[in-house]
């Protein structure tokens, strides 16, 4: 398993499985809770939506599962909140039904900072509406990205933030659903 090391940590479940307490709604789309799965939902007709953790992390190390059938969502990490859209400015773990899932994006930014190519993407035994895990950790400029237990994404990145907000996202312009549930979050103290 690779893993970043974290010295001095912290272990926090950042959603309680009941409640959208700790984060706050920005954009489009809809989140909502039930029995311990996090939802959100978007149409064509909505603009780009998050779901913003409260805290800001440096060095972090994240775990959750997701679903997704169609669309296009993120785990966002160490982003600069903005006023307008897209809301943030910063990189993502991709999170969708194609096989760039587990890519880093920037969005505002460079774009793509890693694209997996068709061959890493079949070892990860990712299925498009099925329950999928994955880990996204940072230390430093190191990023790795996790699917299914197979690295995806293994990189140091120097331009990349050192802190910032983790975020959910709901791409907009499109019909779709995904959801979360487990997710746990490993910061340096």
């Amino acid at each position: 398993m690779v893993a970043l090391l974290l010295s001095s940590v912290l272990v926090e479940k950042v959603f309680d499985g009941r409640t959208l307490d700790g984060w706050e709604v920005v954009g489009g789309g809809r989140w909502t809770v039930s029995k311990g799965v996090l939802k959100g939902e978007c149409t064509t007709k909505d603009e780009q939506g998050l779901l913003v953790y409260k805290r800001t992390v440096g060095d972090f190390r994240a775990t959750f599962d997701f679903r997704i059938s169609t669309g296009n969502s993120g785990f966002y990490f160490r982003t600069e909140r903005i006023a307008e859209q897209p809301f943030v400015k910063g990189f993502q773990a991709e999170v969708d039904a194609i096989e760039d899932v587990a890519g880093i994006w920037e969005t505002a930014g460079r774009g793509w900072i890693f694209k997996p190519d068709a061959a890493l993407h079949a070892k990860t035994m990712f299925v498009p509406g099925k329950w999928a895990k994955m880990e996204v950790a940072a230390a430093g400029p190191h990023y790795v990205v996790r699917l299914n237990g197979q690295t995806v994404t293994d990189i140091v990145d120097e331009q990349g933030r050192r802190s910032g907000h983790l975020a959910l996202q709901l791409h907009g312009g499109v019909d779709m659903t995904v959801e979360f549930r487990n997710i746990h979050v490993v910061f340096k103290n």
